[in-house]
C-alpha cells in the first residue's frame, strides 16, 4: 500500500515537473520574421540610389548639409550601400513577408574616418535612424523610410547630387 501512495506520488512530481518545462519553453518561442525582396503591396521597386534630402521627426525634419552627399543604394539581392556624408557604409534590407509598407534595414558595417563636425554629427545621426527603420513610402521621385514607429522619417529623393 504504501508503495502505491509512493508511487502516486512520484507520478504527480514528474507530471508536474514535466508541465512546468513545457510551460517554459512553450512561453520561450519566439516568431520568425520573414524577409523577402518584393513588397505585399505594388510600390514601385527601391533598387538604386537615392539621396537623402532630410531627416528627424516627422513634420520638423532637418535639411541635410550643404556640400555633404548622404545616399542609399538598393540592390535587388538584399544589400545595401552608400554615404553617411563622410563615411561609406553597408548592410542588408528586406521587406516583412505579410505586411504592407514595412521594411528591415540592418546596417552591418561603415568605415570609420573622421570628418569635421557637424559632418560627424550629422552622419551619426542619419545611420542611427537608418538601423531603426520599419516603414516607407514611395511618391514619385521621393522615397520616405520611417522609423521609431513613424515619428521620425529619412526623406530621400532620385537623382540630385552625381
Amino acid at each position: 500500500m504504501k508503495t502505491s501512495k509512493t508511487a502516486k506520488r512520484i507520478m504527480g512530481r514528474v507530471a508536474l515537473g514535466l508541465l512546468l518545462i513545457i510551460m517554459v519553453l512553450a512561453g520561450c518561442t519566439k516568431t520568425q520574421q520573414v524577409l523577402v525582396r518584393e513588397p505585399e503591396s505594388t510600390s514601385p521597386g527601391l533598387e538604386g540610389r537615392w539621396d537623402l534630402v532630410s531627416y528627424g521627426p516627422l513634420g520638423s525634419e532637418a535639411a541635410v548639409l550643404t556640400g555633404a552627399r548622404v545616399f542609399i543604394d538598393f540592390s535587388n539581392d538584399g544589400k545595401i550601400s552608400g554615404s553617411g556624408g563622410c563615411n561609406r557604409y553597408f548592410g542588408g534590407w528586406g521587406f516583412l513577408e505579410g505586411t504592407k509598407d514595412s521594411i528591415r534595414i540592418w546596417r552591418t558595417g561603415s568605415t570609420k574616418m573622421a570628418c569635421p563636425e557637424p559632418i560627424m554629427t550629422q552622419e551619426y545621426r542619419f545611420l542611427e535612424e537608418l538601423s531603426r527603420v520599419s516603414g516607407y513610402a514611395i511618391e514619385g521621385k521621393e522615397f520616405r523610410l520611417y522609423y521609431d514607429e513613424g515619428r521620425g522619417v529619412l526623406r530621400f529623393s532620385r537623382g540630385i547630387n552625381p
